[in-house]
């Protein structure tokens, strides 16, 4: 197996457990760290966070995915798409024949071939307190609502609108290069027994994206 399938593997197996699943131990489940990298070697970085600065050991097996610039007219019928979104109490504008609730995307992300089937579905997400994270591809579109689907029947979808101010942005795999001091990072981490942290993914933005995850 080459590294990039080996890091595709890893990648795949980490995203799923992103999600808050009721079946796994919460303990199993990544904490989420969103802030400024402002110090890293081979083995650690420091992250400067809201809560204060909080320090990471790098596994070896790392996932790194990067957050680029994209547009929404990059979006089409099939496109591999994740947003994070909160429900609203309205119906969504795509016909079918039974009603879907509309979604608003806090952001959209347009994800590379090479990974496509990432943590497809549809599952809660911490950025706020009713917030969910969808991964499919696109099924059907309206103006700016686009459906995500992740399964065959119609209950396995979710509409998504994506207003104009929201950012849009290309998911691929990154590499180290990317982890340095200045960059805006989401971590997903571990703590261990020791009461350290061990980052097994990292969300880093690139050209002035700022991750929103």
């Amino acid at each position: 197996m080459t590294s990039a399938l080996r890091q595709f593997a890893f990648v795949a197996s980490i995203l799923f457990c992103l999600s808050v699943a009721p079946a796994r131990a919460e303990e199993e489940e990544p904490e989420h760290f969103r802030g400024v990298i402002t110090k890293v070697d081979p083995s650690s970085l420091v992250l400067r966070t809201q809560a204060g600065p909080v320090r990471f050991i790098l596994s070896e097996e790392i996932a790194i995915l990067a957050l680029s610039p994209a547009s929404f007219t990059d979006v089409d019928y099939g496109t591999y798409v994740g947003s994070v979104a909160v429900r609203l109490d309205e119906y969504s504008p795509i016909v079918r024949d039974s009603m879907s609730w509309l979604h608003k995307g806090f952001e959209l992300r347009i994800i590379d071939e090479a990974l496509r089937g990432i943590a497809l579905g549809h599952k809660r997400w911490d950025l706020t307190r009713d917030s969910i994270i969808a991964h499919g591809w696109v099924d059907d579109m309206e103006v700016r609502v686009i459906s995500i689907k992740y399964g065959p029947t119609e209950e396995e979808e979710t509409d998504v609108e994506v207003p104009r101010d929201v950012q849009v942005v290309r998911m691929s795999l990154g590499d180290r290069s990317l982890l340095k001091a200045g960059a805006q990072v989401c971590v997903g981490a571990q703590k261990g027994e020791d009461g350290k942290y061990v980052a097994v993914f990292v969300f880093v933005g690139k050209d002035g994206v700022v991750p929103h995850l």
